[in-house]
């Protein structure tokens, strides 16, 4: 199993045991993605993983799009993430090579690059309703190595926000969340 394999699904599970937790009363709670509800960001992350499974699966290119998680968002989530870590289990399925989202590229690359979006969005949702974020500082700091140089391009196609300054001294969350455009004191 591949590193970038490892942090992905290390991403993948903590954003779960958060979406788990989450109480019915707490769905339609702001998080801390603006304009956006705690569904709306499992929406948006189960879409994300759904891109990620599809690319994994056929060898084509597949843009995210928003969940349908008008059925319940835990259902919509859970079908989500078993499709995913059930594409990225077949045989040769990070190898696989093609043209994706920021050109040539291999599936290993992409969750290598992506594993910080389950991150962040944890943080958003646990956040948003008084909850662990349930990550490790481990799996922040190669986040953080994964988004170093690709930040200004996601920022410049409006998929990430201005990096949040936070102290030099701060821990790999913090600066995770900060180089992503969350404020991790507010």
């Amino acid at each position: 199993m591949s590193q970038n394999l490892r942090n992905y699904t290390k991403a993948v599970y903590g954003l779960d045991a958060v979406i788990q937790r989450v109480p019915d009363d707490q769905w339609d709670s702001a998080s801390k993605c603006d304009g956006w509800t705690v569904r709306d960001v499992v929406a948006h992350a189960a879409g994300v993983m759904d891109a990620v499974a599809a690319m994994a699966e056929t060898g084509q290119v597949a843009f995210p799009a928003n969940a349908d998680v008008s059925g319940g968002a835990v259902e919509a989530w859970n079908a989500s993430r078993d499709r995913v870590l059930a594409a990225l289990d077949q045989p040769g399925a990070v190898n696989r090579a093609g043209e994706y989202w920021f050109g040539p590229s291999t599936i290993g690359d992409i969750i290598g690059f992506s594993q910080y979006d389950g991150i962040a969005h944890a943080w958003d949702i646990a956040s948003a309703i008084g909850m662990d974020a349930c990550s490790s500082q481990e799996l922040a700091e190669a986040a953080l190595v994964s988004l170093e140089g690709a930040g200004d391009g996601l920022r410049a196609l409006g998929l990430l926000a201005d990096p949040i300054a936070v102290p030099a001294d701060a821990d790999a969350m913090n600066r995770l969340l900060g180089a992503t455009g969350r404020n991790p004191n507010g």
